[in-house]
């Protein structure tokens, strides 16, 4: 369960928790990550906060968006 701090975001925690998954490969390479709106309704958060999460991911090189496909895990 993600909780709101002042230390760190929401978006930061869910960015977290994603990438540590990935790179534990609990998500495996080609693994698609769950759609915006199922995340945000597993995690009780808003779909801008998993959309910017994923932003952060795509940043990282951790995931690709495919149009209209959703995020994948990318091959490291």
């Amino acid at each position: 369960m993600l909780l709101k701090t002042a230390s760190q975001s929401l978006t930061d925690q869910l960015c977290n928790r994603f990438a540590e998954r990935i790179r534990t490969r609990l998500l495996a390479p080609g693994a698609r990550l769950p759609s915006v709106r199922l995340c945000a309704q597993q995690q009780g958060v808003s779909p801008s906060t998993v959309v910017a999460a994923y932003d952060q991911l795509l940043a990282q090189g951790l995931v690709e968006a495919r149009r209209n496909r959703g995020f994948y895990v990318r091959e490291m």
